[in-house]
C-alpha cells in the first residue's frame, strides 16, 4: 500500500512547479486502430515464382528453386505479456539454448502453453461485470510467444528480392531479421509478406517473431469458435527478380449465350532495379487445356524505366470451353511469363481458372444460365487435434463429406 505514494512523490519531483504533465506514451501498434501493418507488402494473389512456363504449369511450389519453407521446429519462449520479453531476444547473439521448441505452424495453446478459450460473441479477456473497452486489451495478462530460428539463403538468390510469407498469425506480431526490425502485422486470417532483402547476410540468418495473443484487431475476431494464438499457417521464403510480377488477376467468364469463354488477365509489374533502370521487358500470357496444349496466347512489350510499377492487360475469347459448375469443375491453367530485353525468362507464375457466369435474374440465382438451389453449411477452420492448423487431407475430407450430402455452398465463417 505504500508503493503508490512513493511513486507519486517521484513523479511530482520531476515536474516541481511548472505544471508540466508527464509525456503521454504512444499506444503500441497492437493497441492502435490506425496501424494494422508496418512495412508489409500490399496484398496480392497467392502464387510462387518459377524459372519457366513449364514449371509454372506444373505449379508445385516445392519444386521451385525460388521457394524455401520455414516450417518445422522453431525455438520458443512463452511469456505472460509483451513487456516480459527479454531484452534483445531477437538479436543473433542472444542465447536461446535454454528455450524449448514449438512446431510451425501450430497453435500455442495446443502445444501446452496457455489456455484454449471457447466463447461465442463475447471477448475472452473481459470478465463481467467489466465491459469491453476498445481498442484496449490487457497489458498485464496478454499471453505472448517468442519465436526464433536460423535459415540460409541460396547463393543464386543474391541478385533477387527475397520475401518472407506468413500465411496466418494470430493476433498480432513483430518480425526481426538478424536483429533488425523488419515490420509488424495484424489480421490473423490474412497472409502477411515482408521484403527482407536489405536485412540478409551471407550464411546463417536469424529470424525472430513476437506473437501477441490479443490486439485491437481481436475486436474484429469475435467469432463462435476456440480463441487461440500462434503461427497458424505456412511460413516460407520466396525470391523474385528485381523486375517482377507483383500481382495478377485472371477473370474467366462466358458470353451472353454461355457458349464462348471471355478471358481477361491484368498483370501488375513492380520495379526495384537500381535507379529504376529496368530496361525493356515483355509479358507473355498463355492458357492451356487439360493436356497442356496452348489454347490461346499473347505478348506485350512494357516499359518500366523510371517507374515503380506498370500494368499489362490481355483479353481473349475462348471458343466453346468446358464450363465450370460444381458438378463439372473444369479448370484451365493460365501462365504469365516475364522476359527481359534479350528474351531471357525472368520468372513465370500461374493459376487455374474456370469459365462460368453467375447472375441473379428476377431474384433467381443462375450459374451458366441454370437455376441453382443453394444447400449450404457453416465451416470453421478447426481440427480436433491440430486446432486451426488444417492439412490438405483434412480439407479434402470435409469436402468429400459435404459432397456426400449434396452440399454445394459453404459459409467460411467470417474469414
Amino acid at each position: 500500500m505504500k508503493i503508490a505514494p512513493i511513486a507519486m512523490t517521484c513523479i511530482l519531483s520531476l515536474f516541481p512547479a511548472t505544471g508540466q504533465k508527464a509525456p503521454v506514451q504512444p499506444a503500441p501498434e497492437w493497441e492502435n486502430p490506425k496501424v494494422f501493418s508496418v512495412n508489409a507488402e500490399p496484398m496480392h494473389a497467392t502464387f510462387i515464382p518459377y524459372p519457366d512456363a513449364a514449371s509454372a504449369l506444373k505449379n508445385d511450389k516445392t519444386d521451385s528453386p525460388f521457394y524455401r519453407s520455414l516450417n518445422g521446429p522453431w525455438k520458443f519462449k512463452f511469456i505472460a505479456k509483451p513487456s516480459d520479453a527479454p531484452r534483445d531476444f531477437f538479436k543473433s547473439g542472444y542465447d536461446v539454448g535454454g528455450w524449448k521448441e514449438i512446431p510451425v505452424p501450430s497453435n500455442i495453446e495446443f502445444q501446452g502453453y496457455g489456455i484454449p478459450i471457447y466463447v461465442n460473441q463475447t471477448y475472452e479477456w473481459v470478465k463481467p461485470p467489466a465491459q469491453p473497452d476498445p481498442p484496449h486489451v490487457p497489458h498485464d495478462n496478454n499471453p505472448t510467444g517468442l519465436y526464433r530460428r536460423t535459415f540460409t539463403v541460396p547463393a543464386d538468390w543474391r541478385d533477387k528480392e527475397v520475401f518472407v510469407h506468413f500465411g496466418a498469425v494470430k493476433s498480432a506480431f513483430y518480425v526481426w531479421v538478424n536483429g533488425r526490425s523488419v515490420g509488424y502485422s495484424e489480421d490473423s486470417k490474412t497472409p502477411a509478406e515482408l521484403d527482407i532483402t536489405p536485412y540478409l547476410v551471407a550464411g546463417a540468418n536469424t529470424i525472430a517473431l513476437e506473437v501477441i495473443r490479443w490486439s485491437d484487431g481481436s475486436y474484429l475476431e469475435c467469432q463462435d469458435f476456440f480463441r487461440l494464438s500462434g503461427i497458424e499457417r505456412d511460413v516460407y521464403l520466396y525470391a523474385a527478380p528485381k523486375v517482377r510480377v507483383r500481382d495478377f488477376w485472371a477473370r474467366a467468364g462466358l458470353t451472353d449465350d454461355y457458349t464462348d469463354g471471355v478471358l481477361s488477365v491484368d498483370v501488375e509489374l513492380a520495379n526495384k532495379a537500381a535507379g529504376r533502370r529496368a530496361g525493356p521487358c515483355t509479358v507473355e500470357m498463355a492458357i492451356y487445356d487439360r493436356d497442356g496444349k496452348t489454347i490461346a496466347s499473347a505478348s506485350q512489350a512494357v516499359a518500366l524505366d523510371g517507374k515503380e510499377k506498370t500494368n499489362a492487360v490481355f483479353g481473349r475469347t475462348i471458343k466453346h470451353p468446358l464450363t465450370w459448375t460444381a458438378e463439372t469443375p473444369n479448370l484451365y491453367p493460365v501462365v504469365v511469363t516475364l522476359k527481359d530485353g534479350a528474351g531471357r525468362v525472368l520468372e513465370s507464375v500461374g493459376a487455374k481458372v474456370g469459365f462460368r457466369r453467375v447472375e441473379i435474374r428476377d431474384g433467381i440465382l443462375l450459374v451458366n444460365g441454370t437455376r441453382i438451389l443453394l444447400k449450404g453449411v457453416n465451416r470453421h477452420e478447426h481440427d480436433p487435434i491440430t486446432a486451426h492448423v488444417i492439412s490438405e487431407e483434412s480439407m479434402r475430407k470435409d469436402i468429400q463429406l459435404m459432397k456426400q450430402f449434396n452440399i454445394n455452398a459453404v459459409r467460411t465463417c467470417h474469414y
